[in-house]
């Protein structure tokens, strides 16, 4: 449970956009920096961790599943989840976050655009990592599975009841090329999440949904091959937006006030 007193959604001295390396990384940061509270990290599978803060507990658990918790929570975080469900599925994950949340309890969720883009040009748009994006979200669209979660995530949340929404965008650099320090160790970062998931990204769906046919497995890992080759250039200053979006669940007294009906004036 995350102490009433603290916001961590828009805590600024918490949240500085990173990439992940690792599955778990999120959730024992959040533990050492609100040592009072409980964190929870759900997956299908164990994340490859050896050491957890004493708070941070991780279970291997399917959302779309019923929700076991007992106690509700003050804040829930969804990272990385796009392509995971179909429409109906979110629909079911935000219905059951708004109802496992506190009233006045935060939603927050990360997700990245998989098209690459770059500002001075060095990233052209016939290269394979030019058109990684567009390929892949047709790909998506044919297996059902959007992978265009950053559009709707907002509007998916309002539509499951919560409201007080906001939403940040930001450039994350693909690679350590930025001169700035921060955003080269993000851009590093980055360039290391990209070349470790290539494969568990592109591999299910070339090799069932690729085009102009389903892709072979060896046609997938040359393919992979030439894209890492254009990943490392240090000459292409590539980026991807990501976007950060919270929203609230209502108060007792915001759902008390919406349940009443309207008074009618007397005549």
């Amino acid at each position: 449970m995350v102490p009433k007193d603290i916001d961590i959604a828009v805590d600024p001295d918490f949240y500085t956009m990173k990439g992940d390396l690792d599955p778990g990384d999120f959730q024992s940061d959040v533990a050492d920096f609100y040592p009072t509270a409980t964190i929870r990290g759900v997956d299908l599978f164990p994340p490859p961790v050896t050491w957890m803060p004493p708070n941070c507990v991780f279970e291997v658990d399917d959302v779309l599943k019923e929700w076991t918790w007992r106690e509700p929570f003050d804040f829930i975080h969804l990272r990385m989840m796009y392509g995971a469900f179909d429409p109906d599925g979110w629909h079911q994950v935000y219905k059951r976050a708004y109802d496992a949340l506190a009233p006045g309890g935060w939603i927050e969720q990360v997700e990245f655009d998989i098209r690459c883009h770059s500002d001075d040009g060095t990233l052209k748009k016939d290269s394979l990592l030019g058109g990684w994006g567009d390929m892949f979200l047709r790909c998506s669209a044919r297996a059902g599975l959007s992978l265009t979660t950053q559009e709707t995530m907002r509007g998916a949340m309002e539509k499951a009841g919560f409201v007080d929404a906001h939403e940040k965008l930001y450039k994350i650099p693909l690679g350590p090329w930025p001169k700035n320090k921060i955003l080269k160790e993000a851009g590093h970062l980055h360039y290391a999440h990209w070349n470790a998931a290539l494969e568990g990204w592109a591999m299910w769906l070339l090799t069932h949904f690729g085009e102009p046919e389903p892709w072979t497995t060896d046609e997938v890992q040359v393919y992979l091959a030439k894209v890492r080759l254009e990943l490392k250039n240090p000459h292409t200053h590539g980026w991807n937006y990501g976007r950060r979006v919270w929203a609230r669940k209502p108060t007792e007294e915001e759902l008390m006030a919406k349940r009443e009906p309207m008074s009618e004036p007397y005549p």
